[in-house]
């Protein structure tokens, strides 16, 4: 484990709750592949001050944006979205991975990526309940960390499927040795970012 040089793009936190949560993230190296830096944001889910503040970061940041739903990604997206849903006073729908839904339900199917930058580096899908989003909703996508970007493409595809639109995709950590930033033709918001050398 490391100690992490973050910067955070927050407003109206406290001195004391940036420092909260800039501390609470735990970086292992060398996860999930030598030469990443992976965030283990199950510390920040421990600590209620840190938890807070990211909850409440989201909330500021799209308390005026007209968004009518919050999508959580399965499964870390939760932990985040469904909190954000509720200060917001809007639905919270969970987009899952397929076969855990027993009724009707709507997906798309996405490509990975990956890696080793090969388009057949495999596929997965996110579905969600037929009748879980209104069409024409104004969507905040969720989700712990910026990866590859594949999973929030697909979600966004998904958002799009279903005849709503994507106000922005909202992350609290990323992994930028996967180039995820470079693949997402969505709006997108990092909250805390490696700090530039």
């Amino acid at each position: 484990m490391s100690t992490p040089n973050f910067k955070l793009n927050a407003e109206g936190l406290t001195e004391e709750e940036q420092k909260r949560l800039l501390e609470s993230v735990t970086v292992v190296e060398n996860f999930p592949r030598p030469g990443l830096a992976f965030k283990d944001l199950s510390t920040v889910l421990g600590d209620a001050v840190a938890f807070q503040a990211v909850v409440n970061t989201f909330v500021k940041r799209y308390a005026a944006r007209g968004v009518t739903a919050v999508v959580g990604i399965e499964s870390r997206g939760y932990c985040f979205a469904a909190p954000v849903a509720l200060e917001l006073g809007v639905p919270f729908v969970p987009f899952r991975k397929p076969g855990k839904l027993p009724c009707k339900s709507v997906g798309v199917d996405f490509n990975l990526g990956g890696w080793n930058k090969s388009a057949a580096f495999g596929s997965d899908r996110l579905e969600m309940r037929e009748d879980g989003m209104e069409k024409g909703s104004k969507v905040l996508i969720i989700d712990d960390m910026l990866g590859t970007g594949a999973t929030l493409i697909g979600a966004c595809a998904l958002v799009e499927r279903v005849e709503s639109t994507v106000v922005e995709c909202a992350c609290v950590v990323d992994l930028k040795g996967l180039q995820g930033r470079d693949r997402l033709k969505c709006p997108f918001f990092i909250l805390i970012e490696d700090a530039e050398a």
